[in-house]
């Protein structure tokens, strides 16, 4: 919000003159654009935080300020801060996460199992750019998205040329404004949601579940907020129905199919919602 307050103070007071015409243009408009406020959250290995310099992705993203339009990255974190605390606050309250993958994010347990797990689990609208080669199709969240600069092609690979590039941060603009006038919309629009389907948890249920859920259980723990010391006491092999009795304990065995399809494992959440046979 600060481009805008700085278009008042140099609108508003032209020349030393007060103009209130001006000012009640500007106060309504500031007050529309605060009442609808889309926040992006940054997510990026800390490899390519070049992307975030002034002449650089961020660089080319900030006039969207202008628009109503809000940045954030882990720089922002204040001395003191308990920083992991403050990643997720602002991860639960984003609108956007404009997602910088490259191998070091991919390979970054904190990005992948905190970050994404989180993005994943609040519904947030994932946009991902792909910055250079990297092993992308061996992650479901992301190879089941579409993304830029979209097909095989990276900003390293494809973009060297500033032209070029500048070219993809304009196309990436535009579909950051894209996705926040939709969502300025959604909020706006009231919306019933569908009445869930009726959830099973038998018997069978719960063996599919632990026979299935295989390495994920490690996403879903995480997803959970388990923590290590709970989760190192986890027998190998036997961690589905650890997890299972540690939601039953705590009265959530309800909320496991949702938290399924979350993780992109829909076909272990159609498990409790399938007819009983």
């Amino acid at each position: 919000m600060h481009a805008v307050f700085a278009d008042f103070l140099s609108g508003v007071f032209l020349d030393g003159a007060y103009d209130l015409f001006l000012f009640m243009e500007f106060f309504q408009h500031a007050v529309m654009t605060m009442n609808s406020t889309i926040k992006i959250f940054i997510s990026y290995s800390h490899q390519d935080a070049h992307y975030l310099q002034p002449d650089s992705l961020l660089g080319f993203l900030k006039g969207l300020e202008r628009e109503g339009i809000e940045f954030w990255t882990d720089r922002e974190i204040k001395p003191g801060e308990l920083w992991d605390q403050v990643i997720k606050n602002q991860i639960q309250t984003c609108d956007i996460a404009l997602v910088l993958i490259s191998q070091g994010f991919l390979d970054s347990d904190y990005c992948h199992n905190v970050e994404i797990a989180h993005f994943l689990a609040g519904t947030k609208y994932l946009f991902p750019v792909i910055l250079s080669p990297c092993n992308w199709k061996r992650h479901d969240w992301l190879a089941s998205r579409q993304f830029l600069p979209g097909g095989d092609m990276t900003v390293e690979e494809h973009y060297r040329e500033a032209g070029e590039r500048k070219r993809l941060f304009l196309a990436i603009r535009e579909g950051l404004m894209e996705r926040a006038q939709l969502i300025r919309q959604q909020k706006s629009s009231p919306h019933i949601p569908p009445s869930p389907p009726p959830i099973s948890m038998t018997g069978k249920a719960k063996i599919a579940f632990c026979q299935r859920l295989g390495e994920d259980w490690k996403l879903l723990a995480d997803y959970l907020e388990i923590t290590p010391a709970e989760q190192n006491r986890f027998a190998t092999g036997d961690e589905g129905r650890h997890i299972w009795v540690w939601l039953d304990n705590r009265g959530r065995l309800h909320e496991l199919p949702g938290m399924l399809t979350d993780i992109n494992r829909p076909d272990l959440a159609r498990i409790f919602t399938s007819a009983p046979e």
